[in-house]
């Protein structure tokens, strides 16, 4: 974009006879001078411009101890600040040259500005034919070529280079030649200064000739094995390795090949170089010479590279789990393909698990031999597991002829509880393999021995073990093992695959200790008169027995009688006296706890008690003698005894009649109007009460509701709830209650949110509370309608068009329903089609079911902008005059529609003078020939448009004024 703030001196420049030099006071004997410019169009004829003397161009009389400055950083090392003496020939810019000259006058910051409108200089002639250039060169420096050997004399850098020969132009970036596309040839150019005020246009020419570059091609590297069969390669062609060369090239070797007789050989045999070498990397360069000496010479080199050959076998044994790294030997390999000596190397190792792998160092010695370690942990244990040599390294061919082999790392485990004397003794297995190194799957015969605490050994079998992945259980007859103490046992599987695991474990056999029996007899547990307490304890080794006993009363949770009695063993039998004890219920228990340490012991602590009573008849259950239930609150089966209200201490009975004796089940269902008898056990002593309690049982279930509409309709922007489904309800008289089941479920308040097909089940609820046990269904329908989609959020369209809602619905996506258009967020009246858009204004769309009346209620927002209109579409045009007379015509200079297509311009009027007689803009668009209320003569006057907007640069002109 065009800086505006040089365009008022560029106008002018382009009216020098039109302005007046003023020159400042003499008088003053202190002063910067005044302004001035001083043309140089040949700058390049006289070193005496490499001194341009600036001071000495200011106007008025300056005063010497100034600074001078510029505002260019190109003219920065070319001016002297404190001289003002400027190397013109460093200025390599033609154009306006501003230099400021500052000085300080008796406190006062005075300056004059110095402008050299300076012409071009392209440089020399250079046609003779002596400019070359290489075809490989994708970027020629053209302004190499036209310099002169003057020192401290170049040409200019703002100047224009062309092709003067058509094909060269395509490949021609300012004056960057790109001679590697472009090709061998002479190209014709020319570099052109342009003109600068009174100092015309310049240019020169260029021949430049493109010189073809040497080629040696593109090569590629020969990769064989010692292993392989090379008698083809006897008469190998060096040629057949390089692709697009020159065919005028040399080959040449290294030290150790000795394949080449003389400068035109390129055949070699790489099966000798094989033979007299055994490996390595063997390299041939080919050399081209260019036909130029602008073009350097280029080489190509490529590699015979013979990799050594791994070719042998390897064996593994199969391990027991433990040591950290497993050695696998390399037996008999071919050391004729490869030498011996260490290498870094990897290996894979392949189970039912996955595939792991690692690096090593694997060793080849003199005798054919050789050796590498695995780690331990890359092996899964107990898996069948395949080991593959994959590399040696880059240096070694990747062909390893070593067969794979397969090895397995087991840790056969068993394990013996410890058990208690005459009980079998369970036994598990893991890890297992049979012959063919599979984990054991199958019955097998298992054979063990056991050495007993005393030493003798003793050996079963177990037939037909059941194992499954190398895992087995079994048990040890308790008949087997005599003695109690520690056993050593071994394991031997039939079939088994001895990998030189043993199987071994120990256990302890426990004998087990006797136990304390405890008795109680109380003769009658609803008035009790005298307890018997009866002991049986075995003799202990190792401890005592503590024996308690005592009455306790449940009402007070006092002890009324207690003893203890402290022994190691035997039998005894005490009698309690309790007929002394006050009315009530009591706790006669009796607690043994014992303090040996014998094997096999459980249980330390043993306790009996018995509940027992002194007069201990239960009180009479409560319940209200007449009770409701309500039908509708019970499933279809109905309420049963277990669901009358009654309280009492015990359990609750059930009678038909006062005097029956049969029990009635709690899940009995109860009868309309019928009645029943109720009793009691006291839970302290489990006496019933002799006196039963009568109740009436009524059963209520209130009509049911009637669906006024079991499908109403909504819609969802009203947000509906329950309370909008009672108007479809008749209640019959009573109120309705809602539930989310056609019977049980849960009850739903009124303002639980409709869901669109759910369906809601209505109650009547009767005087006495009770809900009807039948229900009616009431399925509403919820119409939802997704909110409005926008293709975008904003439109920009022309406003010279007039545009509408209508093309409002070009951002309208695929909606299913139709769209309403706003012009407000919330509320506000739907817009008609033909609404014309206001610019910068925000439209809200809403999606509307004209068949169910329903919208939703979420606007979705676009933004409209009417600026969008190509000037050209629309016969944009700036005039070039006007006549302010007043006749009411053409009395004012304006652009049309200018406000439309740029909202943000400015316009500036100047005079030839370069003064402002004008700024406009939008809010004032119009200039009426006046300045400052002065009116403006006839005559020339220049405009300065800026459009501030994207793509369009600020366009300047003159207009003519004519009254």
């Amino acid at each position: 974009m065009t800086d505006p703030s040089y365009m008022k001196p560029l106008l002018l420049l382009a009216l020098p006879l039109c302005m007046l030099l003023f020159p400042a006071s003499a008088a003053a004997q202190c002063s910067a001078g005044t302004d001035r410019s001083v043309i140089v169009c040949n700058k390049d004829s006289d070193e005496g411009y490499k001194t341009f003397d600036l001071f000495s161009e200011l106007g008025g009389i300056p005063s010497t101890g100034g600074i001078w400055s510029t505002n260019d950083p190109a003219n920065f090392f070319a001016l002297d600040r404190n001289t003002g003496i400027v190397n013109l020939w460093e200025v390599k810019n033609s154009g306006l040259h501003e230099f400021k000259y500052t000085i300080t006058c008796s406190g006062i910051e005075e300056s004059a500005t110095m402008t050299v409108i300076l012409g071009g200089y392209p440089g020399e002639d250079n046609t003779d034919g002596s400019a070359d250039a290489c075809g490989d060169d994708p970027a020629v420096n053209l302004h190499g070529y036209i310099g002169d050997e003057t020192e401290g004399k170049f040409q200019d850098f703002n100047g224009l280079w062309e092709a003067v020969t058509p094909e060269a132009a395509p490949f021609l970036t300012t004056n960057f030649f790109n001679a590697k596309d472009a090709g061998t040839g002479i190209y014709e150019f020319t570099h052109t200064t342009p003109a600068v005020g009174a100092c015309p246009s310049r240019q020169v020419r260029l021949i430049l000739e493109v010189q073809r570059p040497a080629n040696s091609g593109f090569g590629s590297n020969l990769v064989v094995c010692t292993s392989d069969d090379l008698s083809g390669l006897t008469d190998f062609d060096l040629n057949d390795l390089l692709e697009e060369e020159d065919i005028n090239g040399t080959w040449s070797e290294g030290p150790s090949t000795d394949q080449l007789d003389d400068l035109t050989d390129h055949t070699i045999d790489i099966q000798a170089i094989r033979d007299n070498n055994l490996s390595g990397t063997f390299t041939f360069t080919y050399t081209v010479y260019p036909q130029h000496a602008v073009c350097t010479i280029q080489r190509t080199s490529v590699d015979i590279v013979i990799l050594p050959t791994l070719r042998g076998t390897m064996e593994a044994s199969n391990f027991c789990e433990g040591p950290e790294n497993y050695t696998v030997l390399i037996t008999d390999y071919d050391d004729t393909l490869i030498g011996s000596g260490t290498y870094e190397g990897s290996y894979t190792l392949v189970s039912d698990s996955g595939t792991s792998g690692g690096t090593t160092s694997i060793v080849l010695n003199n005798d054919r031999t050789g050796s590498f370690s695995i780690n331990a942990s890359n092996v899964v244990l107990n898996e069948n597991t395949i080991l593959s040599i994959t590399s040696l390294g880059a240096e070694v061919c990747p062909d390893i002829q070593v067969p794979p082999v397969s090895f397995i790392v087991t840790d056969p485990v068993a394990s013996v509880a410890d058990s208690c004397q005459d009980t079998d003794i369970p036994v598990s297995l893991s890890h297992i393999f049979d012959a063919t190194l599979d984990q054991a799957n199958g019955n097998y015969d298992v054979t063990y021995t056991l050495t007993a605490p005393n030493g003798d050994e003793s050996s079963y079998t177990t037939t037909s073990v059941a194992f499954s992945s190398g895992n087995a259980s079994f048990s040890i007859p308790g008949d087997q093992v005599g003695e109690s103490g520690e056993y050593d046992i071994r394991f031997d599987i039939d079939s088994g695959f001895d990998l030189g695991c043993a199987i071994a474990t120990s256990f302890v056999l426990v004998p087990p200790p006797s136990a304390i029996e405890l008795n109680l007899l109380v003769d009658n547990s609803c008035n009790a008169t005298q307890i018997d307490v009866m002991v049986d304890a075995p003799v202990l080794d190792d401890g005592d027995y503590d024996i308690i006993y005592d009455v306790v009363s449940q009402g007070t949770g006092q002890t009324v009688l207690e003893n203890t009695i402290s022994f190691t063993g035997g039998t005894a039998s005490y009698d309690l006296d309790v007929s002394p004890l006050a009315p009530g219920n009591y706790t006669v228990s009796v607690r043994s706890s014992q303090n040996d340490t014998t094997p096999c012991r459980i249980e330390f602590e043993f306790e009996e008690s018995e509940n027992f009573a002194i007069e201990g008849i239960p009180s009479l259950p409560v319940a209200e003698a007449e009770q409701t239930l309500c039908l509708g609150a019970f499933p279809e089966s109905g309420p049963t005894l277990a669901d009358i209200d009654v309280s009492a201490n015990g359990q609750v009975l059930f009678y038909a009649t006062a005097t029956d004796t049969d029990i009635l089940a709690l899940d009995t269902p109860l009868q309309h109007g019928e009645d029943y008898f109720i009793s009691n056990t006291d839970p302290d002593n489990n006496c019933e009460g002799s006196d039963r309690i009568r109740v009436v049982i009524t059963l209520s279930d209130p009509q049911a509701p009637t669906a006024l509409d079991p499908a109403p309709s909504f819609c969802a922007s009203e947000e509906p709830s329950l309370q909008n489904l009672d108007a479809y309800v008749d209640g019959n008289g009573n109120n309705i209650l809602w539930f989310d089941a056609p019977t049980g479920g849960s009850a739903l308040g009124n303002d639980t949110p409709l869901i669109d097909g759910k369906s809601y089940f209505a109650v009547a609820q009767g005087s006495d509370q009770c809900p009807s046990s039948a229900r009616v269904e009431i399925v509403p329908t919820v119409y939802g309608l997704e909110p409005a989609s926008l293709e975008f959020t904003s439109l920009a369209l022309c406003g010279l068009d007039n545009p509408s809602i209508l093309d409002l619905r070009a951002v309208e996506s695929d909606n299913a329903f139709e769209v309403l258009w706003y012009d407000t967020p919330e509320e506000g009246a739907p817009l008609d089609d033909n609404t014309l858009l206001q610019n910068e204004t925000t439209y809200y769309a809403v999606s509307f079911n004209p068949e169910t009346g329903c919208m939703n209620t979420e606007r979705m927002a676009v933004t409209v902008d009417l600026t969008n209109c190509d000037p050209e579409d629309y016969g944009f045009f700036v005039p070039d005059g006007f006549s302010p007379n007043g006749d009411g015509r053409n009395d004012t200079f304006f652009v049309p529609n200018i406000e439309v297509i740029f909202p943000n311009y400015t316009l500036e009027i100047i005079n030839r003078y370069g003064a402002t007689m004008f700024k406009g803009d939008r809010n004032d668009p119009a200039w009426n020939g006046s300045n400052g209320g002065q009116v403006a003569p006839n005559g020339v006057y220049f405009y300065i448009i800026n459009y501030n907007k994207k793509g369009h640069a600020p366009v300047q002109g003159r207009l003519y004024l004519n009254r």
